[in-house]
Order: C-alpha cells, then structure tokens, then sequence
C-alpha cells in the first residue's frame, strides 16, 4: 500500500514542478515579444533570445517530467509497491516467478521511470549548456570591458604627455 507521505510528496513534487516550468516558461515567452522590439546590439540580442529558447525548452522538458511522475505515481505506482510488498522477506530463491502480466507491468513500470530519468538527464545538461553560455558571454564581455579601458587609459596617457609637453615648450 503507498502511504501517505508518499502520495503527499509526490504531489507536492508534481505540483512544483507544473508551477515552477509555467511561471519560468511565461517569462520566457514575455522576454522574447519584448525582444522583438528591442534596440540592444546584434550579440546581445542573439545571446538573449538563445538563452530564453534554451530556457523555454527545460521549461517543456520540465512539464513533460511532472507529467510522467504525476502517471507514475497515479497509475503505477500502486500495483508496483503492491508487488514489492508480495515479495518482501521472500528470499531470491523462493521467489515465484513474474507472470506474463507482471513482466509487461514490470518493462512499462521500468521504461516509465527510465524515461523520467532520461528528461531530468536532459535538463540538467541544458542547465549546464545555459550555464557555460553566460560564462562564455560574461567573458567575452569583460574582455572587451577591459580592451575599452585599456585604449581609454592610452588615450588618456597620450593625452596627458601632449599637454605635459606643449607646457614643456
């Protein structure tokens, strides 16, 4: 039988998981229009509208995993715990063999749970993509930051050495 910390757990997981990708998913879709009207430059546009189609794709991905864990939990998840309690204490000997019907239970308990496992792989490795892309725009970034100051500093510098030497005169 599942207990009830369980079913509440997974609600709340479920529950989370649908609000999280839908509040992240509308500001993504309300960067984007606004995008459409933007005057930024060229690079930091294209950065903003990768970043927001990336983030609106783990938003998906992120809807399609409570979805699968809300059918887990909901149709599956009975009859599984169910079997465990049935062979709970039985040595791997004296296990009765699965049935049929507990055979394709069984793959499509497993492909179920594989193929959450295999969205949340997903999105992690999209965060990661997300999160070394800013890295790359950060730097690239405080490059250019640091080339402006240097050539203010020259101009400056060379600025100062007229003056100084038209005083000089």
């Amino acid at each position: 039988m599942v207990t009830w910390s369980e079913i509440v757990f997974g609600s709340v997981l479920v529950v989370f998981l649908l609000g999280l990708s839908l509040f992240i998913g509308r500001r993504q879709l309300r960067l984007l229009r606004q995008l459409r009207d933007s005057d930024l430059p060229d690079e930091e546009l294209n950065y903003e509208r990768q970043k927001a189609r990336r983030r609106l794709v783990s938003c998906v991905l992120t809807l399609v995993m409570a979805v699968l864990l809300a059918g887990l939990l909901i149709y599956y998840e009975p009859m599984a715990q169910q079997m465990a309690n049935e062979r709970e204490g039985l040595d791997h000997a004296d296990a009765p063999g699965f049935s049929d019907d507990e055979k394709m239970f069984l793959r499509i308990w497993g492909g179920g749970v594989i193929a959450l496992l295999v969205v949340l792989l997903v999105v992690v490795v999209l965060a990661g993509i997300d999160m070394m892309a800013t890295r790359r725009y950060g730097m690239r970034q405080y490059r250019k930051l640091m080339a402006d100051r240097r050539a203010m500093i020259l101009r400056q510098t060379n600025r100062l050495r007229q003056e100084r030497e038209e005083m000089e005169e």
